[in-house]
């Protein structure tokens, strides 16, 4: 990190000091000792070298404030945010590779037809009517706890669900979806490798991959807590284990 960040921070923190000078002197005319003592602390802190960590942590942390703010304004995809977010995991521990992403997002699109796009436009209004409603206070974890979000949520995985009534046949035409790329190589029929240019290692989408992505997309479904349980039946008429209960067995003895 340079210092001019740091210099511009201590300037202006050093126009504020002189402002407040400028504003003794005129509220404490007729008290010139009181004035010189504060002008004497006024310059001490101008020049104090024990303010130079102070303005160096600031700086970095306006920038991580600003860079923030700016991938903020990047993330369009607010249903896709939504769908990936149990994924989390997946992505800190390498079971999954972020490269994956997009062939992951076109699943979902495969999957709703034109819904994908409606979906969309309702996740991207309820963020804004949260970040309206909320100012600062937003987070993204508030909207993934929002009743409509999780509506959006159990809706697609249910449409999910109903495409894997073949379920080997399915999985195989998903397995290959993963692996679609210009640059892809195969490992066998149940294991595929990503290559990128940008990458020294291949990314490896397997059995491991598929049965820890499902098991993570649909822990909504299989971990849910009795409120939301409640809300699921009054949508839907039933519980999840009722209503695709063929696909939640073998997702629970798909072997990672």
């Amino acid at each position: 990190m340079g210092s001019r960040g740091p210099r511009l921070l201590r300037r202006t923190t050093n126009h504020v000091l002189d402002a407040l000078l400028q504003a003794a002197q005129g509220a404490w005319q007729g008290h010139p000792k009181e004035l010189t003592a504060l002008r004497d602390i006024i310059v001490a802190l101008e020049a104090s070298a024990q303010f130079d960590d102070f303005y160096r942590r600031s700086y970095r942390e306006l920038l991580d404030v600003v860079e923030q703010e700016k991938m903020e304004q990047r993330r369009t995809n607010a249903f896709g945010r939504l769908m990936v977010h149990h994924l989390g995991e997946l992505f800190e521990d390498g079971t999954l590779d972020r490269a994956f992403l997009p062939n992951i997002f076109s699943f979902f699109h495969l999957v709703l037809g034109d819904d994908a796009g409606f979906y969309g436009e309702q996740c991207l209004r309820l963020v804004a009517d949260l970040k309206a409603e909320l100012g600062e206070d937003f987070t993204w974890d508030a909207y993934y706890d929002a009743p409509s979000a999780k509506l959006i949520l159990w809706h697609t995985l249910t449409r999910i669900a109903g495409s894997f009534k073949r379920w080997d046949l399915r999985k195989d035409w998903f397995m290959k979806l993963m692996q679609y790329t210009p640059t892809t190589v195969s490992l066998g029929s149940n294991a595929f490798v990503t290559r990128e240019v940008d990458h020294d290692e291949p990314h490896v989408f397997g059995n491991h991959q598929f049965c820890a992505f499902f098991q993570a997309l649909f822990s909504p479904l299989t971990e849910m807590k009795m409120a939301d349980e409640a809300a699921f039946k009054k949508e839907f008429g039933t519980d999840p284990h009722h209503l695709i209960g063929p696909f939640l067995v073998h997702l629970a003895t798909c072997e990672i």
